[in-house]
């Protein structure tokens, strides 16, 4: 029933140590998934565990497996997942501290796929997406990041507001950075950028039109090459 990355998964992998990042130390913290999504909506989590139920039953009935056999598979595979992409980030963060922007990017997407229920590959993925001038990506991943757990909200703001400065939003630029800065007052690197906004937003109509189209957002295309490069890169991560 439960895949990989299942956010509504309910078996911790509690014998797996991921280290401060980790699924079972966020739940300790209660930024989990389940503690931020699930349980502030008592209604919608009924209904959640009602459809397990049910699907639960039916892959039990084509699989043959007892109840506790069941449980023990998911929860395997749920543990090896997160092992897997806990090392996955291990590789990204020494491609980024190496440059390889692109290699950082893969990684950080293959830990996406095998955990999508954690926020940090997310967030991990907008930093590098920033830096290949991926705006729209960092963007969407960093807004992502936000949806799915209170981990690191700040940051995740902060990297939204600057995809959106990048991209010419400004108002939606100074709102994220407005609630990063509530999230974490006085951080000096969000204060750098809310002064780099102000600046910009000072120029004239024409030096602005400038300024946008000398930041020459990519794509994936641009960075990867054609279509489907980018997911058969990822895909020869997963199948190591």
């Amino acid at each position: 029933m439960f895949k990989p990355g299942d956010k509504f998964n309910p078996y911790d992998p509690a014998a797996f140590d991921l280290g401060p990042d980790g699924p079972q130390q966020r739940a300790a913290g209660g930024t989990s998934p389940m503690s931020s999504d699930m349980l502030k909506n008592p209604s919608q989590m009924e209904a959640i565990l009602k459809m397990m139920l049910r699907e639960s039953a039916a892959e039990r009935e084509r699989t043959g497996e007892t109840p506790q056999e069941q449980m023990m598979r998911e929860k395997r595979e749920w543990a090896e997942a997160d092992a897997k992409s806990a090392q996955l980030k291990s590789e990204g963060n020494d491609a980024f501290k190496a440059g390889d922007y692109q290699s950082a990017f893969v990684l950080y997407t293959a830990c996406m796929h095998l955990s999508g229920h954690e926020p940090l590959y997310f967030l991990n993925r907008a930093a590098v997406a920033l830096k290949l001038k991926l705006y729209k990506t960092a963007a969407e991943d960093a807004l992502l990041a936000t949806k799915k757990g209170d981990y690191n909200a700040a940051k995740a703001h902060f990297r939204r507001g600057q995809a959106k400065f990048f991209l010419g939003d400004w108002t939606e630029a100074e709102k994220e950075y407005q609630i990063a800065l509530e999230l974490q007052p006085g951080d000096p690197s969000i204060l750098e950028r809310v002064d780099e906004l102000k600046k910009v937003q000072s120029l004239s109509a024409d030096e602005q039109a400038a300024w946008i189209a000398a930041q020459k957002p990519t794509t994936e295309s641009d960075i990867f090459g054609g279509p489907g490069t980018l997911q058969r890169k990822v895909k020869e991560v997963l199948n190591r």
